[in-house]
């Protein structure tokens, strides 16, 4: 698997699997993927009964969107399906669709949901906007996962109990509901619960590579059969059909779309960060190179086709992608082979679920939806900086007291502001010649030609900071002797026409008073954008110096043009030196000019 990949092997990658495919990777294939799908199968029915689903949802959903998106995705390891914080969003959209009197059907409402989600990563995708995810904080995603997570834990815990109430639009309330019931809990039921919540936790203590969960799941099953708690008030999922998903065409209603469209986006950018973050994650350890456009074509892809066999949206899963690489999977048909065992489940194991207590698959869920709650990640995130603190903890709130969907909005909206706020301060600096050396000065008595002043600027001088940038150079050549302002630009980076209109506004404000605007060490990037506005001819050729080898060549240059207009009668040689910055540095590592 050495050679390198053609353009059709980039768009469809398993072609270079089934190109290099031998019996070695079909052993260790087969052998992890029946180890995931052992794991995929009581994961997938608890988490269609979080999106309020019938459980056979979940396992059609493990099957379409695995066999898709193995065949498409760039990383050959992740295993994608129904997991806990897309489950718990299609349980927000159904609840909020049922309240606006829409969607009477939820099954035909999630298909018609998994298709939006669909189009829109696809649409993501051949827009090629994939590297865009770099810029969603991952204190969103861990905020927002942390909130998730409290929210499955406590709205299972009544159903563990056996208890049945009412639906509460708020988790609180259904807390509250929960606590001031427990009088009335099944102690069968309670017991199931807790059994099974033991018997997941010891088993990833002690037994991690075993599948505790469908343990926990036969043993509960064995425990309703022999003592025939159905009888005794257990409530149990009943029999799985033993059929594979039927195609069926999503409904367009269009009143259902307009409701449920901002929570497809929603859906569609927590799937996209999640199934990029478990991809990056694996790929460290397998040394693969991840293509995240490609990525998100595969994910859209998978979710249209789904939404043709009523499946849940999906994305990739940590747990089942981790276990399919520590398992020793080879290729990207590991994820193929695991979609085709739970077929095998539910074709032969189908009738056998109807022994399931709910009461097991709500213990499952507990300790899934605390294991979301990842306290190394919530500390590093709040030590890091007041950024990501303010954006985790305000995430975190806005998934307990809002609409899910609100708050994937808000936290990605308050993660871009915030970047931008760092974004948009660009570093000025005044510095002045003392000797051989440049110095940062304070005091305007410092400077040693006290009608020149040199600012140093550094930064992103794109739209968000341009504003600033001209505030801040006014305010430092607001000294009335300042004859002749020089900005050395040799770090500024990033100009737009925002950032050219401040310096044409510089240029009228000192031309006002007879003084005179120079610019300093403009890379060849800044010099392509000041020549094209025509900036270059407004402050005059005289008047820019692009950057050159040499580092201190264009503040030299600079110098002696401001001596020239200041009408010194000599034109001394001037040579400056200073600390070279780390992107200086850098920049002599490129071969890039400085000056």
């Amino acid at each position: 698997m050495s050679r390198g990949k053609s353009t059709l092997e980039k768009r469809l990658p398993f072609l270079q699997t089934v190109r290099d495919y031998n019996l070695t990777y079909f052993r260790r294939d087969v052998q992890a993927s029946l180890t995931v799908a052992l794991l995929d199968v009581p994961q997938a029915i608890a988490y269609s009964l979080i999106a309020g689903l019938p459980p056979v949802y979940g396992l059609y959903t493990s099957i379409v969107t695995a066999l898709v998106t193995s065949l498409l995705n760039s990383s050959s390891h992740v295993v994608s399906g129904p997991t806990n914080a897309v489950s718990i969003m299609i349980a927000s959209t159904l609840a909020s669709a049922n309240v606006a009197g829409s969607g009477d059907d939820p099954v035909a409402l999630v298909a018609l949901l998994t298709l939006l989600v669909g189009l829109t990563q696809l649409a993501f995708g051949l827009l090629k906007v994939g590297n865009l995810a770099q810029f969603l904080s991952r204190s969103v995603l861990v905020g927002f996962t942390a909130g998730a997570g409290l929210l499955i834990a406590f709205k299972q815990l009544a159903p563990m109990l056996g208890l049945e109430l009412e639906k509460s639009e708020h988790f609180m309330q259904h807390l509250w509901a929960t606590v001031t019931h427990l009088a009335d809990l099944n102690p069968y039921a309670a017991g199931l619960g807790l059994v099974s919540v033991l018997i997941v936790i010891l088993g990833k203590r002690y037994f991690p590579k075993l599948p505790s969960a469908l343990f926990a799941v036969i043993i509960c099953s064995f425990a309703v059969w022999l003592l025939d708690l159905e009888n005794k008030g257990v409530n149990l999922i009943g029999a799985l059909p033993s059929t594979l998903p039927p195609f069926s065409v999503p409904d367009f209603n269009l009143n259902a779309i307009a409701e449920i469209a901002d929570d497809a986006i929603a859906i569609a950018i927590l799937g996209l960060v999640e199934s990029l973050s478990i991809g990056k994650s694996i790929s460290v350890q397998s040394g693969e190179r991840l293509d995240n456009n490609q990525d998100f074509v595969s994910l859209g892809t998978a979710q249209v086709v789904s939404s043709f066999f009523s499946c849940m949206p999906g994305c990739g899963s940590f747990t089942r992608s981790a276990l399919n690489y520590d398992s020793g999977a080879a290729t990207r048909f590991s994820g193929m082979f695991c979609a085709f065992w739970i077929s095998l489940i539910i074709l032969l194991f189908g009738s056998f679920a109807r022994f399931i207590p709910t009461a097991c698959l709500s213990g499952l869920l507990v300790v899934l939806g605390f294991s979301l709650i990842k306290v190394s990640h919530i500390r590093m995130s709040v030590r890091s900086t007041g950024s990501d603190a303010i954006v985790l903890i305000l995430t975190f709130l806005c998934t307990l007291l809002l609409h899910l969907e609100t708050a994937i909005f808000i936290g990605v909206i308050s993660s871009l502001v915030l970047f931008l706020r760092k974004a948009s301060a660009p570093h000025l600096v005044e510095y002045d010649m003392e000797g051989d050396q440049m110095r940062e000065i304070r005091d305007p008595k410092d400077r040693t030609i006290p009608e020149v002043s040199i600012i140093h600027v550094e930064g992103d001088l794109f739209f968000g900071a341009a504003e600033l940038f001209e505030d801040e150079v006014r305010r430092l050549s607001s000294d009335p002797n300042i004859r002749v302002v020089v900005l050395r630009m040799k770090n500024a980076r990033h100009l737009d026409a925002t950032a050219v209109m401040a310096l044409d506004a510089l240029h009228k404000f000192t031309r006002e008073d007879l003084r005179l605007l120079i610019v300093s060490g403009a890379s060849v990037d800044v010099m392509k954008v000041l020549q094209r506005s025509g900036l270059v001819d407004r402050l005059g050729k005289d008047c820019v110096f692009p950057a050159e080898e040499n580092l201190t060549a264009a503040t030299r240059k600079a110098l002696l043009r401001a001596k020239e207009f200041l009408g010194a009668d000599e034109k001394p040689e001037v040579r400056i030196f200073y600390e070279k910055t780390r992107a200086d540095q850098k920049s002599r590592e490129k071969g890039g000019p400085s000056g």
